[in-house]
């Protein structure tokens, strides 16, 4: 059974029927206040240089960007590093959640700039979270798929994910901090305080991290996801709708890894929102979500409820009780 959402922002989907969704009223005032607020001026830069979304496929996002790293290269460093992520990583174990996952997934990529087929893997995890390794090695955490409300929303996620590696964010930022040690590296010979200062200040201290990103690149990453999700068949308005949750949560401990790695503010919802206004043209119908989600995520809720009642508490172990001059008499 398929949630179809209808009017404006929110196709039937694979699995079958359908049900009314509420809340499409909420849907429809924003896009249209977003499209009276934000006119065609102001269209975010990021989603300037993506216009052309029925070209998706075929366009090439990564013209003209700095990268040192042809594709091969870029597979085989996400390879190793999959590796890696899975020698400290458990696994979950369970086909149907694997293969259900992997459809989302594989469904985002059809409809993607993809260079390169991706290869996705569930991690048993309560945390939320879920990231993309260079040349399309994909991990999704079993607590991110608990926390969406839908299918759209984690479709949403994971098609920002797919983005990621579509614009090949990770290799250009190495590309990038390479040029720069290049160029700055006669600062290295700069002896004394003073050169430990200014290697400090530009930042030779060390490379930067694979799944860190830059602002810009969470902007295009958002822009991107939002038209994959879009070209999906789904509510590009779910992203929205979940990033504000995860917002109002964000200083909850569970939800650290997520945005250590994607930095969340309000602009950037402002700006989303502004992208679905001017960049995607309302369709009649939407997925918001599937009856196969609805049973997955309920299974996995069980999981992580069952585990949680017998994961050691810090006040578990023998409680003593010291004898008072009442027990003496």
């Amino acid at each position: 059974m398929n949630t179809l959402a209808r009017g404006s922002h929110s196709l039937k989907g694979q699995f079958g029927g359908c049900r009314p969704v509420d809340g499409n009223r909420r849907r429809v005032m924003t896009i249209t206040a977003a499209l009276i607020v934000f006119p065609l001026f102001a269209v975010p830069a990021a989603a300037q240089k993506y216009m052309d979304i029925e070209n998706i496929g075929k366009r090439d996002i990564n013209r003209k960007s700095l990268n040192f790293y042809s594709v091969e290269k870029e597979i085989a460093l996400g390879r190793q590093l999959a590796q890696q992520v899975e020698m400290t990583s458990s696994l979950l174990r369970n086909r149907a959640v694997q293969k259900y996952v992997d459809s989302v997934v594989q469904r985002l990529v059809r409809n993607s700039d993809a260079y390169s087929p991706f290869t996705v893997r569930v991690i048993d995890s309560g945390e939320i979270n879920a990231f993309a390794l260079p040349g399309g090695f994909l991990y999704v955490n079993t607590g991110l798929i608990i926390e969406a409300n839908s299918e759209a929303e984690l479709a949403g996620i994971l098609a920002h994910e797919i983005a990621h590696v579509t614009a090949r964010h990770s290799t250009k930022q190495q590309s990038k901090a390479r040029l720069f040690n290049w160029l700055t590296l006669p600062l290295l010979f700069v002896g004394g305080p003073a050169g430990a200062a200014i290697q400090q200040g530009m930042g030779l201290a060390g490379p930067l991290s694979f799944l860190k990103f830059k602002r810009n690149a969470e902007r295009d990453a958002d822009i991107l996801g939002l038209q994959y999700a879009y070209r999906s068949g789904y509510d590009p308005a779910a992203l929205v709708d979940i990033l504000e949750r995860l917002g109002e949560k964000k200083t909850k401990n569970r939800l650290a890894r997520l945005f250590s790695s994607h930095p969340m503010n309000k602009d950037r919802i402002k700006r989303a929102q502004k992208g679905i206004a001017i960049m995607l043209p309302a369709k009649p119908d939407y997925v918001v979500s599937t009856s196969t989600f609805d049973q997955v995520r309920a299974y996995l809720a069980r999981r992580e409820h069952n585990r949680r009642l017998f994961e050691p508490r810090k006040d578990d172990g023998p409680r003593i009780r010291r004898r008072t001059k009442e027990d003496i008499r």
